[in-house]
């Protein structure tokens, strides 16, 4: 969905080079419009939804909102009903899109940049992506001030009141995330964190850094060889821990090199 306020509101599209929307709706006194695209395949955005494609969907939105010179803080909460009469409506397809296809009117470098941006910019669905990148951040710490029995409801009472506190978005970016789906994040993260990471793992992971943190730390410390050995030696350490949960951010932490190096090491495995 996108809000478009300028008197020439339903030729956006055509503008921009766009596909033509499934409907524009336009208000005839101002020229003022709403264009709605259908998707293929829904977005979730509930407690079982998955980030990949929320992200994804964020980013489109974003680079076609700013394509389209549509309001950037238009949230798509509240639209014109296209089937009522106040409104002058234009439908174009029976045929809903794709992500990927609505992702080839995105140029690359647009869609990274989107990725880079200050989270002061973020609007629409970008802020469920950051409300979950905060909370989960902090979750990965915070949890185990939570471990005991019967500790999980007090745990998700912790994490919902962080997303809450994170779920602090003004006018401009839309307004803050409703209610429902903020307890919709606030359950997926602490269900995924509560059951990834548990005093027994956090144990054996102290107990290895124990025991290689001597050997790691003299051999980050110091400038690496020209065939890359002494750091090349740590991809192990890198693919154990993020097996065990933990993110690229506390495994450059604990080993002592930087958030760059321990993507470069996975992208290396996954080859």
């Amino acid at each position: 969905m996108f809000d478009v306020d300028r008197a020439d509101g339903y030729h956006a599209w055509r503008d921009a080079n766009l596909p033509a929307p499934h409907w524009v709706c336009v208000n005839l006194r101002n020229g003022h419009a709403h264009l709605g695209y259908q998707l293929a395949t829904p977005v979730a955005r509930t407690s079982a939804a998955k980030q990949k494609p929320l992200r994804y969907l964020a980013a489109i939105e974003h680079v076609l909102a700013k394509r389209l010179g549509a309001d950037m803080g238009y949230a798509g909460l509240i639209t014109k009903n296209p089937v009522h009469g106040d409104w002058w409506t234009i439908w174009h397809h029976s045929e809903p899109f794709s992500l990927d296809y609505l992702a080839e009117f995105c140029p690359d470098a647009d869609l990274a940049a989107y990725n880079r941006r200050s989270r002061k910019e973020v609007g629409g669905l970008g802020r469920n992506v950051t409300v979950f990148d905060n909370v989960r951040e902090w979750a990965y710490s915070a949890v185990r001030e939570f471990w005991r029995p019967n500790g999980y409801d007090a745990w998700a009472d912790a994490v919902r009141a962080s997303c809450e506190s994170a779920n602090a978005f003004g006018r401009e970016q839309g307004g803050p995330l409703p209610v429902s789906e903020i307890k919709a994040t606030a359950k997926s993260i602490a269900r995924w964190v509560w059951n990834r990471f548990t005093p027994a793992g956090f144990s054996q992971v102290q107990a290895h850094r124990g025991a290689k943190g001597g050997r790691i730390g003299g051999k980050v410390s110091k400038r690496p060889t020209k065939n890359g050995k002494a750091r090349a030696d740590l991809l192990p350490e890198v693919i154990k821990l993020k097996e065990q949960g933990y993110s690229n951010r506390d495994i450059a932490e604990d080993l002592q090199i930087s958030a760059s190096t321990v993507s470069l090491y996975l992208k290396r495995d996954r080859e």
